[in-house]
């Protein structure tokens, strides 16, 4: 799932909650400086090579769980609900 998460996006959500949330223009700047370095820094050890991903977020690096949790509200948020709704799902969960 990691590897499906699309980075650029991710950052332009990230940007829209912390406005949101009337955060200072400062501190925005900086959890979006901090995230793009995480994104960025896509470094994979696999049988003793290490390997640069291009795309998405880095198996196994623990704040890869924590941005796609934020990657996949905002898809329940904008786009999931709206499609149950619109099917008449009854329930969703997850």
């Amino acid at each position: 799932m990691y590897t499906n998460i699309a980075t650029v996006d991710l950052i332009n959500v990230i940007d829209t909650l912390c406005k949101k949330h009337n955060l200072e223009d400062a501190l925005i700047r900086e959890i979006l400086t901090v995230t793009k370095i995480i994104i960025t820094q896509n470094y994979v050890s696999f049988k003793g090579e290490t390997y640069l991903q291009k795309n998405g977020l880095a198996m196994g690096a623990s704040t890869s769980s924590i941005l796609s949790e934020i990657d996949l509200q905002h898809l329940e948020n904008t786009k999931i609900f709206d499609i149950l709704r619109n099917s008449r799902v009854e329930g969703y969960f997850r």
